[in-house]
């Protein structure tokens, strides 16, 4: 229900209206729902399409290419000056999400953790391609708002790593047999 509010008008122009909550809002926010719907989805095993998606890959590689896509200035201006583009994003930000969070339940610890990692890594590089370009790289957008977007998907892109990380130690104490011999002498 938040995705649908955040891309149809008026919230949609106020979300575009400025490069950081085009970027760290209104598309995150898509996508993360997305993903929600696509993990509460129940899987059948017997299902034609699961098996060429095989640990989940194909999908999460999928909802990579096209997050990737929308970080791009050329993409972010196209969606904010037109509303074919934006329906677009807005498309394949949900069909990337729910890839995502289909896919995301094949893949093993380390398929994830490759996920995450390389978008976190994108996300990184791009905020700083944002912050140390000495011109507009997004015609919709000033100077200023492109460098405080930088800062943000830097920011951004630390935190959620410091939390997969945090999630990762815990699960991985949790599931490690030290982890379980602990906890089978504290009973």
């Amino acid at each position: 229900m938040a995705a649908a509010a955040a891309s149809i008008p008026p919230l949609n122009g106020l979300l575009t209206g400025h490069m950081l909550t085009h970027m760290l809002v209104q598309i995150p926010l898509i996508f993360a729902c997305a993903v929600m719907w696509g993990a509460s989805i129940r899987l059948r095993p017997h299902v034609t399409w699961l098996s060429w998606n095989l640990q989940g890959v194909p999908g999460l590689l999928l909802s990579a290419f096209v997050l990737t896509y929308w970080m791009t200035p050329i993409a972010l201006d196209h969606a904010a000056a037109d509303g074919v583009w934006n329906l677009a994003k807005v498309l394949s930000l949900a069909l990337a999400g729910l890839a995502a969070g289909i896919s995301w339940r094949l893949g093993s610890v380390v398929t994830q953790l490759f996920y995450v990692g390389n978008l976190l890594w994108m996300m990184v590089t791009a905020g700083i391609l944002y912050q140390d370009a000495d011109q507009r790289l997004c015609n919709a957008y000033l100077w200023g708002d492109q460098v405080k977007t930088g800062q943000g998907l830097v920011a951004l892109s630390i935190l959620c790593g410091c939390a997969v990380l945090g999630v990762a130690a815990r699960t991985g104490t949790r599931d490690s047999p030290r982890g379980r011999i602990d906890r089978n002498h504290q009973v």
